[in-house]
């Protein structure tokens, strides 16, 4: 089993939900590689990133895909909703910036926080997935807060899927996928 399956089906949903007419959200830009993704799906693409380094990777990544239906914001995830009115969905890749600091992490209150702020604003069939790494301690503990918090979120506005690979040792990736009903 390859270390990238969760990843791999994170793009067959994004696939199955995302065309040339949409505008949606890469919360955790990363070293860029969704943000291209998803730009070469999407109509555009409004990018966060609390981390200067990831807005650098992912401006030259975007410059060598030839990508500019891209926005980029040195912001935090908590600023989307003040920031983009109109979105058909959002993606997190939660933890650590890979080959970056790894002592700089997504935090479960301001996923949380987000978290809550998306839902409040998501219309009928647009969606949040997140890919969610609890195999370190920071990625733990904000994956029990946030399966804590979708625990109590009202199962007849929302679709909850969760995918994951339970036999796998060290704590693997999971996926989240919530789209409003």
């Amino acid at each position: 089993m390859k270390k990238n399956d969760i990843i791999h089906l994170a793009h067959i949903i994004l696939n199955a939900h995302i065309s040339k007419e949409d505008i949606v959200v890469d919360a955790t830009m990363g070293n860029g590689h969704d943000t291209v993704f998803l730009a070469k799906l999407a109509k555009h693409v409004f990018a966060f990133d609390i981390q200067k380094q990831a807005l650098d990777n992912t401006m030259k990544l975007l410059e060598a895909h030839q990508l500019s239906n891209v926005t980029l914001f040195h912001e935090t995830h908590e600023h989307i909703v003040g920031l983009v009115s109109d979105f058909k969905g959002v993606v997190f890749n939660l933890g650590y910036l890979p080959n970056g600091d790894h002592s700089i992490t997504t935090k479960k209150e301001t996923t949380l926080k987000t978290l809550d702020m998306l839902l409040s604003v998501l219309r009928p069939t647009h969606f949040i997935l997140i890919v969610v790494y609890p195999g370190h301690q920071e990625g733990y503990e904000e994956s029990l807060a946030i399966d804590d918090y979708l625990k109590s979120v009202d199962s007849a506005s929302f679709s909850i899927i969760r995918s994951d690979l339970p036999y796998q040792d060290h704590r693997p990736p999971y996926l989240l996928f919530i789209q409003k009903i």
